[in-house]
């Protein structure tokens, strides 16, 4: 191992150090990736070395680091917490709500257009729907 890699290898595991000691569980590999950089940045990284050491573009690494910029460091926190499908025990309370009409959640008729009903999904049942 020359120098270089001795360096490295120490402001690695320097940098790392502390994504264990978040004051929040980590959701998944993703998310401790983005704060691995994010650490990896506090201990004076340049972006493309941290893209390099955790195998991702430069790119991704400059969105990360102005997210957490702007939004704190929690805001690189997974948006993965939206249900992506309804639970079974929903189901009537959704009928409920299509039998009440599309004006009793604000909209000018009671007419359950496709836009409609997934804001219902996302705003009372917390269900993302992913379009492709």
């Amino acid at each position: 191992m020359d120098i270089k890699q001795e360096v490295s290898t120490a402001q690695h595991a320097e940098g790392l150090a502390d994504v264990t000691e978040l004051p929040f569980e980590l959701k998944d590999w993703r998310e401790e990736r983005r704060f691995k950089a994010w650490k990896l940045r506090e201990a004076g990284w340049k972006q493309s070395d941290i893209a390099r050491e955790l195998g991702v573009s430069q790119a991704a690494v400059s969105r990360w680091m102005k997210s957490a910029g702007d939004g704190g460091v929690k805001s690189l926190r997974s948006q993965a917490n939206k249900r992506s499908s309804l639970d079974v025990i929903h189901i009537p309370r959704l009928a409920e709500c299509i039998n009440f009409g599309a004006h009793t959640f604000g909209f000018s008729d009671d007419k359950w257009t496709r836009e409609r009903f997934i804001w219902l999904l996302k705003n009372k049942f917390d269900v993302e729907i992913w379009e492709e």
